[in-house]
């Protein structure tokens, strides 16, 4: 099987680069502007002729929320269009595509999310995600799998994630403000990563949510985080996600209700923070 991943030098990338490399599939890996500019439609149609790829993993997106506030036609541009061009591409040359979605889709008042609950999100990149959703949704063999907030260390050079920010903060004493009243269903990179591999190889369609097993606020990720690292607890200062400002309002609960991924793949790894934490750390 050979499979095409886009957004491979994004955080996500690298760990679904080693998944299907684990796998045994043959990779087509898109990294971002430097090899193919989803924005370039004759760039984009021309690679993806040269690919061939029986399945593409869409992983690549304009992620940050902020970003995609500042940049709402850029946004559009790759979050929508560039994901409709895909979809034809793919479904031109009989290839599903599995489209990397996001619990923010939802207003975070409803939570737990399963896939049937109305969505309404509360940000350009929400509502641009939950549009490219549609486009791929529009042909009945592809997927959508809305993953959960996402943690672990960063395989990308030069770049450092919340998970490693908030490691190198404890280790050197410093002191971490985290929202107590924030909550997700935090899953582990490489179980995501696991998991889009295990739907590229199925004929698994639709709709699913892949969350973690736990229900969390950042600052409970926090003090587990602290045990293991062997950090004091007043490492840590608790606040409210409505003390920091934002041009858009953040999501109280977005936790998402995994149970139909769970019934589909059962041996999809979805591990307790504390326990994908310590492999992480070596503990």
């Amino acid at each position: 099987m050979r499979i095409l991943v886009t957004g491979a030098g994004g955080q996500l990338g690298p760990y679904l680069i080693d998944a299907v490399s684990r796998a045994g599939c043959e990779l087509i890996a898109w990294r971002g502007r430097d090899e193919v500019d989803l924005t370039d439609a004759d760039a984009v149609r021309q690679a993806y002729e040269r690919a061939a790829a029986d399945v593409v993993i869409h992983a690549a997106a304009m992620s940050r929320p902020a970003l995609a506030f500042a940049e709402p036609e850029a946004a559009q541009a790759v979050n929508v269009d560039a994901t409709r061009q895909l979809v034809e591409l793919a479904d031109r040359a009989g290839a599903r595509l599995i489209y990397v979605s996001t619990d923010m889709v939802f207003d975070g008042e409803a939570a737990p999310y399963a896939e049937s609950a109305a969505t309404a999100p509360r940000s350009v990149y929400g509502r641009t995600k939950l549009a490219g959703e549609k486009e791929v949704l529009a042909v009945a063999a592809n997927m959508v799998v809305r993953v959960s907030l996402l943690y672990g260390p960063s395989r990308r050079s030069g770049f450092k994630t919340l998970f490693d920010q908030q490691v190198a903060a404890m280790r050197a004493g410093e002191k971490a403000r985290l929202f107590e009243d924030e909550w997700r269903t935090p899953l582990a990179i490489n179980d995501a990563a696991a998991g889009l591999v295990a739907a590229a190889q199925s004929e698994a369609r639709g709709l699913y949510h892949l969350g973690g097993p736990e229900r969390l606020s950042r600052f409970e990720m926090g003090r587990q985080l602290a045990e293991l690292l062997g950090a004091p607890a007043s490492c840590l200062q608790g606040c409210s996600r409505l003390s920091i400002e934002s041009d858009e309002p953040r999501p109280r609960d977005l936790s998402l209700d995994s149970t139909r991924w769970s019934q589909a793949f059962a041996h999809s790894p979805r591990r307790r923070f504390t326990d994908a934490a310590r492999a992480f750390l070596n503990i």
